[in-house]
Order: C-alpha cells, then sequence, then structure tokens
C-alpha cells in the first residue's frame, strides 16, 4: 500500500482549488453571456450595513433563485430596487409585508428605523437569502484592500507555479536523478572492478578446467 504524504494531499489540495475555480469561472462566463443561470444558487457581495447584525456590512451571502409566489413574510429577498437614488441596483432587505397575492412586498433594512419607501414588485425578486458566508466574507475583506489584493494575487501565482511544477516538470526528469535510486562515482568504480575481477576469476577457472581435461585425453589415448 503505497504511503500518503503531506505533499500528495498539498498537491491534491490545489489540483482541486484549480478545478473548482476553473468551474466556477466558466459558468460566470457563461452566465454573462447568455443572460441565463446555470445554477440556482448564487454568492453576492453585501457593502452595506442596513441589514445588520443579520447580515454584516461587507458579507459574502449565499442566495437561490426563488419564486415570488414562494416568497413569505420574514424572508430575506435580493431585489431590483426602484428607488431613485439606487434604481435598478441589487437590494437586499427583508420582507415585513406582503400586499396582493404575492404580487407586492413592502421591505425593510434589519438596521433601518422604518421600511423602505419604494415597495418591491413581483418581477423585482431576483434571489432568496440562504445564509452568511464567513470565511469567504475575512478573504473578501482583505482582497478589497490594496495589500490584501496584492497578497491573495502572489499566493496564487506561488500555488498555480507549485503545482505546474510538481505535475508537470518533476514528473519528466528521468529516473535515474532520483537520489535514492543513483550510485555514486565511487560505487560505481568499485562495482566495474568487482565484475572485471569476476570475469577474470571465472575465466582463469575456464582455462584450468580446459588443461585438465586436455590432460585426460592425452593419458587415455597412451
Amino acid at each position: 500500500m503505497k504511503k500518503i504524504t503531506f505533499k500528495k494531499i498539498l498537491n491534491l489540495f490545489l489540483t482541486l482549488f484549480i478545478v473548482f475555480v476553473g468551474i466556477v469561472i466558466a459558468l460566470l462566463a457563461i452566465q454573462k453571456i447568455t443572460g441565463k443561470k446555470i445554477v440556482p444558487y448564487s454568492v453576492l457581495w453585501v457593502l452595506t450595513p442596513s441589514m445588520e447584525d443579520t447580515i454584516p456590512q461587507k458579507s459574502y451571502v449565499l442566495v437561490k433563485t426563488v419564486n415570488a409566489k414562494e416568497v413569505k413574510v420574514d424572508d430575506i429577498i435580493t431585489f431590483r430596487s426602484r428607488d431613485g437614488a439606487i434604481a435598478g441596483d441589487l437590494n437586499t432587505h427583508r420582507v415585513v409585508e406582503i400586499i396582493g397575492d404575492n404580487e407586492e412586498f413592502v421591505t425593510k433594512g434589519d438596521a433601518n428605523p422604518i421600511p423602505d419607501k419604494t415597495h418591491v414588485f413581483a418581477q423585482d425578486i431576483e434571489a432568496k437569502y440562504i445564509k452568511n458566508l464567513p470565511i469567504l466574507s475575512f478573504f473578501g475583506r482583505v482582497f478589497t484592500t490594496t495589500y490584501g489584493f496584492v497578497i491573495c494575487m502572489v499566493l496564487m501565482l506561488a500555488g498555480t507555479v507549485f503545482w505546474f511544477y510538481r505535475y508537470f516538470v518533476s514528473k519528466r526528469k528521468p529516473k535515474t536523478e532520483n537520489a535514492e535510486t543513483s550510485l555514486s562515482s565511487e560505487d560505481f568504480d568499485r562495482l566495474v572492478k568487482e565484475e572485471v575481477k569476476r570475469l577474470e576469476d571465472t575465466a582463469e577457472k575456464s582455462q584450468v578446467s580446459d588443461a585438465s581435461a586436455k590432460n585426460s585425453d592425452d593419458n587415455s589415448t597412451k
């Protein structure tokens, strides 16, 4: 059974991470080009503190595409705002009242003292809040700073180079370069001398044997 080493685990992790990032980028590109969502889940970046303490300012949250008919009071929804200051932008607030047959919604930020001035209509709703993503939020806050951005880029580049080297460069090296299996020049010379001596001894024994056989034949003919 092969021994699992730290390097193998690290290589596997880096491979899975790169594959995951590649899949995410591909999905985002397809969604951007087609304008259609490939998967029902999305990750959103919440900039404002209007939903604190439920959603801290500058946090990533997981949301899921939802039909307006499925929305209930107390749900947190993401919608296209009709407020003049942020008209057309995504906003994430809690539903505090539903008007009609899920046709019109009154929303409010948990940290705001009063409900939103403009109502949300069924066609404005984009998704429903599922949960916070604290780990991703931590990296998101670091990434939004200049130093954090540089550090993240350097780490990603270093990880990519390391993965590439391990899987494409090191595996192309000849097996004779392996320090565990290669011989030193002294050991090689010693083995050559031993083999030469063995062959010389074998040749001498063969000559003695042939001479003895010849003498025996001569004696038998006399």
